[in-house]
């Protein structure tokens, strides 16, 4: 009995001490369907389902997977893993992500889900990487391959299991890591009996907390087809389903409970819904909060107009009627060309040389705001030599060019430009081109100005140039950025280069290291200008960091660099002493410490230095001290940008381990996100000095999460921002980036409007910026043959002495830059969304692009196919309209 009741209290004592567990039950989740979705130039629309081998390769294929998920239902998901049997070649690591939208395994291809109801993969334009791999709000996993008995066996974060099995993904993406092309690494398919691919899941049955309601509604209403409901984020749930009239909003809109802190706001983009929705009527709002189990909340309501279509007024100018013409005098915009034989270059009407928007055969006339810089084209025949001569009625700056006619494929056409040497030879039968530029004062006042243009041998060209009653900010507020690479020999060079750049209210960002940077002992840098003194800056000091330094040796850079970061440089400039907006930094993974003399061959940077610190803390420590210079020196006008221009190669001890430039396997993503986290902590406390820690991307969707929640400076290439516009602009908008798009100008036998409506096409989806490719021809073999890249020029005049000059397509430049700043004046004082701006744009010009690459790292060039002078005209003469409206 004492033995008994011993045994009985050790027991109740044990029950106190340890509670009833959960044993987990170990489960097989059997694929339901699975294909590999091919993403390689040609083949997007090839359907690999129903294969009994599929492939799992880098960038070009990602297999989409469904599991029978019934087994699970109301359970907690513990653990689980991804078994999937190897056939050919290896497969080291994969991405594995939730799926947004729902597909079909027989017609779902890189572009379509294969759902007739649902357009391409949820909204117009989408491709199947946008709804998955971390965009459109889909969970990602990192995994190592794992092989037992011939199989791979993948990690999977419970939660992406959760969300299939209460119905908010569907289904898995995996996508390998390595982007090497030289294979083909397959796994067996679900078409492959006895080889199939399954889930193997740990559950448990600890309930999960019941969902609550989402609180504080509010609706903003963005455009005519979306708008941002926002709201509290409730205390416990996992997801969310949100109705507008009954009709569910698209998954890859909707974020996930768990993606933002309990009690914070957290919006969601309404959109993507019936067109009879869009309609400025009231409609019922919903949101339930869903549990992991799959239970759910009481919905939250709200009864709101979610659309509002906008009232403008359009106001399409009117081309004056021709009158009598003057005898061998055409006008037109410096947007616009002809060849020499007459023929005009693109689309333009009949009759254009002498009736267009700013010429109708016998005046020009000239619209500016005060601050901004316009001008026309003279396209002039005669006989013999004649001088010419610019004024008005009060003084103003004006310049006046010369065009040079150089090949460009079959045809001769102007694009170089050279100061006017008077006099000037004429011929009857061929155009002599000369560009006026007028430079508008920033205080003048509103009216009219007369001028003329006044040729020796006789002939008048009267004008009038109204300046409007307001005026274009000193600053840019739309960044064109002329790249280039390698500093010029001397400094007054590059003060030449900026000047230059600043006339055209652009700037100049000179790249001024090379990729082969990261060996030891290889040079970091090449500061290497000759100064105005006549000496040579000190690169070896320059670069003569010890491991562990807390500051840098910054004489001579701030001798060469300083006038343009404090503006000293253009002081007597028509924008006064503006700073140049934009300047690459040398920091990168080679500057101020070789990486490869401290990197341990793992291919994660997070991992890749662990042994080494010093090498990390250098980084940090020297542009913290930059940071303490700009700040002494008065730099905060600048942004400067921590840029990795790199192209490396894990195996190529001469070279970065990775692809920082445009990367494309997930180990370059996560080094990017490395030296941006040794950035973000090298800048912390920068105040005024502006640090921008830039990525120049050409693959946005394949980040994998890894560049989530960054307020970044992204290039992306015209290419993807083409085909994957609204994952950039949703990152803009959600994580406060700032993009830019870089591609190359036109070439020069094509139309010069590409570039405005270049301009145009980039701000109305939110980029702040351009940057066309490699804008410097130093060899000044740009004056002799058509060169597509070159808008500044190296050439020597008659003592031997550097002279730059610059093409014609730098005043188109110039006129894009100022368009999109009266925009901007427009949006901000109407607080307009970017998509109201987007339609009013829309009302004038009709924007159809089409971005052209000879390869895969072709930065592409962007060609609009309706461009019309008149209608552009229209869109900045409506603009102004409206700035001056009260």
């Amino acid at each position: 009995m004492i033995r008994s009741t011993l045994i009985l209290q050790t027991t109740l004592l044990a029950l106190l001490l340890f509670p009833a567990q959960n044993y987990a039950d170990t489960l097989q989740l059997p694929v339901t369907r699975d294909n590999s979705i091919v993403m390689v130039d040609g083949e997007w629309t090839q359907n690999a389902g129903r294969q009994g081998r599929i492939r799992i390769k880098g960038n070009q294929h990602i297999v989409a997977m469904s599991f029978d998920t019934s087994a699970i239902a109301g359970r907690r998901v513990t653990k689980a893993t991804l078994v999937c049997e190897q056939a050919d070649q290896m497969i080291s690591h994969v991405t594995i992500s939730t799926i947004a939208t729902p597909w079909d395994e027989t017609r779902s291809n890189g572009l379509t889900c294969g759902i007739d109801t649902i357009r391409d993969w949820g909204y117009a334009g989408a491709r199947f990487p946008a709804v998955c791999g971390g965009n459109g709000h889909t969970l990602v996993h990192q995994a190592e391959s794992t092989i037992v008995d011939g199989r791979y066996h993948w990690s999977v974060a419970p939660d992406l299991i959760h969300a299939m099995a209460i119905g908010v993904a569907h289904g898995l993406a995996i996508h390998e890591h390595d982007a090497d092309y030289g294979r083909n690494p397959t796994i067996y398919s679900n078409d492959q009996s006895g080889r199939k691919p399954w889930l193997l899941v740990e559950v448990d049955d600890v309930r999960e907390p019941l969902p609550a309601t989402a609180t504080d509604l509010k609706l903003e209403q963005v455009g005519m087809s979306s708008a941002e409901l926002s709201f509290v984020v409730p205390e416990a749930g996992f997801a969310y389903e949100v109705f507008v009239a009954g009709i569910p909003v698209g998954r890859h809109n909707i974020p996930l409970v768990t993606q933002a802190l309990p009690g914070s706001r957290q919006s969601i983009t309404l959109r993507d819904l019936p067109e009879d929705l869009t309609k400025n009527m009231a409609h019922e709002i919903s949101i339930v909060t869903i549990n992991r189990a799959g239970q759910k909340s009481q919905p939250a309501i709200l009864r709101d107009t979610v659309f509002r279509t906008m009232a403008l007024s359009e106001r399409k100018i009117a081309v004056a009627p021709l009158q009598k013409t003057l005898q061998g005098i055409s006008v037109i915009p410096v947007t616009d060309k002809y060849d020499a034989d007459g023929k005009p270059v693109g689309g333009l009407a009949e009759n254009y040389r002498n009736r267009n928007t700013l010429f109708d055969g016998q005046q020009v006339q000239l619209i500016a705001a005060a601050g901004e810089v316009v001008g026309f084209q003279l396209l002039l025949r005669g006989a013999g030599s004649s001088t010419l001569s610019l004024e008005f009625d009060q003084p103003l700056r004006t310049e006046l060019w010369q065009g040079v006619y150089v090949p460009a494929g079959d045809r001769s056409i102007v694009d170089p430009l050279l100061p006017l040497t008077q006099p000037i030879a004429l011929q009857p039968d061929s155009d002599a081109v000369i560009i006026a530029d007028i430079f508008v004062p920033f205080d003048a006042p509103s009216g009219v100005r007369q001028g003329v243009l006044t040729i020796s041998d006789g002939r008048r060209i009267p004008i009038a140039l109204t300046v409007l009653p307001f005026a274009l900010p000193r600053q840019a507020t739309f960044f064109c950025e002329m790249n280039g690479y390698g500093l010029p020999d001397h400094v007054n060079d590059y003060y030449q280069l900026q000047q230059i750049a600043y006339d055209h209210r652009v700037h100049s960002n000179i790249l001024h290291y090379s990729h082969n940077t990261a060996a030891p002992g290889s040079r970091k840098s090449n500061m290497d200008m000759r100064l105005q003194s006549g000496r040579r800056m000190d690169n070896r000091r320059y670069d003569g960091i010890e491991p562990g330094a807390t500051s840098a040796w910054w004489n001579d850079f701030a001798e060469a660099f300083g006038p343009c970061l404090d503006g000293t440089l253009f002081a007597n400039g028509h924008r006064g002493p503006v700073a140049v907006p934009g300047f690459y930094l040398t920091l990168h993974e080679s500057w101020p410490l070789n990486c490869r003399q401290y990197f341990n061959g793992n291919p994660d940077a997070f991992e890749a230095f662990r042994e080494t610190p010093v090498y990390s803390t250098t980084f940090e420590n020297i542009l913290a001290d930059f940071v303490q210079l700009a700040r002494t020196r008065g730099w905060n006008q600048t942004c400067f940008q921590v840029y990795l221009n790199n192209k490396g190669s894990l195996n190529d001890p001469a070279k970065a381990p990775w692809i920082l430039d445009e990367p494309s396997g997930f180990w370059d993503y996560r080094a990017l996100r490395y030296f941006g986290e040794l950035t973000d902590h090298g800048r912390a406390g920068s105040g005024d000095v502006h640090i921008d820690y830039r990525i120049d991307i050409s693959r946005p969707e394949f980040t994998r999460g890894q560049l989530n929640r960054r307020s970044d400076l992204w290039v992306v290439s015209s290419w993807a921002f083409q085909h994957y516009r609204r994952l950039v602009t949703d990152r803009i908008r959600q994580d406060g980036l700032k993009a830019w798009v870089y591609g190359t100008s036109n070439d020069v036998h094509e139309t010069n409007r590409n570039l405005q409506a270049w301009a145009l096409d980039a701000r109305r989806f939110g980029a702040s910026g351009l940057v066309p490719w490699q804008t410097v021809n130093k060899d000044g073999t740009a004056l002799k043959q058509a060169d597509q890249l070159g808008l500044f020029i190296f050439d020597r005049d008659n003592e031997g002495r550097t002279v730059i000059r610059h093409s014609l397509r730098l005043k188109a430049w110039r006129d894009a830059q100022q368009l999109i700043e009266y925009l901007n004046l427009l949006q901000a004082k109407r607080s307009w969304s970017d998509e109201q701006l987007r339609g009013f744009i829309s009302q004038y010009v009709q924007l159809d692009s089409e971005v052209r690459k000879s390869n895969d790292d072709d930065a592409g060039t962007t060609a609009y196919g309706r461009i019309s002078p008149q209608d552009i005209e229209s869109l900045r003469q409506a603009t102004a309209g409206m700035i001056m409206q009260p």
